[in-house]
């Protein structure tokens, strides 16, 4: 049992007193970890280190607060756009701890189905093609989930030019979730030209007009420690 908990994704924060019996706590989290699709890896928290120049401090400042209040953010339907031209400087490891803590605020009020939903939106968008020749239960666990969970994850939105077909499907989840408030947080590489340029008016409108927009600048901390 010690060692089956070291993957617990709430054992900094734990007293441990239920680790060696059933915890009602673990098995909800890992239900609501395991539909968002979020690997066991990046379910634990980690710190966040900006540059020794700061330069991504306001930034990070902002999110912080996001954080502490992520819960209201959510249930108030608010939408984030965390984009930079760097890669691996912590666009999705600040998505990831977001919804690490939104599922650590709300896990014993809700019931057992998706709250949160992590996609990759070049791998979402290359088996919905897939989906149409042979069913993908990649897809239909999305499809299943997407447009009532409360919070729903586009990670690196914009890297792929998609077909009509794709960026119109994608437009159609997207505004169905504005609609009805449910709240969204897009990464991307793109900035407000470029997201236009790539997908046009109608998805660049939902996602940028509708988001709180926050660059980072910092430089590529992958395989650093710390991180």
């Amino acid at each position: 049992m010690i060692e089956e908990n070291k993957t617990c994704a709430f054992k900094d924060i734990c007293n441990g007193v239920d680790c060696d019996k059933f915890c009602v706590k673990r098995f909800k989290t890992d239900f609501y970890f395991n539909e968002a699709m979020i690997p066991q890896d990046k379910r634990l928290k980690y710190p966040m280190r900006i540059d020794i120049d700061g330069r991504d401090g306001d930034a990070f400042d902002r999110l912080v607060a996001i954080e502490k209040d992520i819960v209201k953010y959510v249930e108030e339907g608010n939408n984030l756009y965390i984009f930079s031209k760097n890669p691996g400087n912590g666009k999705t490891s600040w998505a990831f701890r977001l919804a690490r803590n939104y599922i650590n605020n709300t896990w014993f009020k809700k019931s057992l189905k998706a709250t949160v939903l992590f996609i990759n939106v070049p791998k979402f968008l290359l088996e919905l093609k897939s989906n149409i020749s042979q069913k993908s239960e990649y897809i239909e666990h999305i499809l299943s989930s997407v447009r009532d969970c409360d919070l729903v994850i586009w990670d690196d939105i914009g890297s792929k030019n998609g077909t009509e077909f794709e960026v119109s499907y994608l437009l159609s989840i997207i505004d169905d979730r504005l609609t009805n408030k449910k709240s969204n947080i897009y990464t991307s590489n793109l900035n407000r030209e470029e997201l236009h340029n790539l997908l046009g008016d109608r998805v660049y409108s939902r996602v940028y007009n509708y988001s709180e927009c926050i660059e980072f600048f910092g430089k590529d901390k992958r395989g650093m420690t710390n991180e």
